[in-house]
């Protein structure tokens, strides 16, 4: 997986779940007179992970090379990654990590 959908797919699941997870507390989050309690889940805006805002990444990418024709170095995300088959092959990999933190602009929830 590219590192940039990673990132893209983790922001909108994120967002998409804690919108998600106060509808569906909504009906049950009502005071005596029928009124709407506060959404129980909100991320807070910042990025400062002490206090609890923003969204923070710890990712480790993997460089690695084959001898197999065309050459050249391919980069994914260290998710998972398997190779199945009976071709003999050798390889070499390196992995970085990456660390930052996205800035969240607003209160959402």
């Amino acid at each position: 997986m590219e590192l940039e959908i990673f990132i893209k797919e983790t922001l909108v699941q994120v967002s998409n779940g804690i919108k998600s997870a106060n509808e569906d507390l909504a009906p049950e989050r009502k005071k005596e007179d029928g009124t709407n309690l506060p959404k129980l889940f909100l991320l807070s805006p910042g990025k400062n992970q002490d206090l609890g805002s923003g969204i923070h990444f710890d990712v480790a990418v993997t460089t690695k090379t084959n001898d197999e024709g065309g050459g050249g170095a391919k980069v994914k995300l260290a998710i998972f990654e398997a190779d199945l088959g009976g071709k003999l092959k050798s390889s070499g990999q390196a992995v970085s990590r990456i660390q930052f933190s996205i800035n969240v602009n607003q209160w959402h929830g």
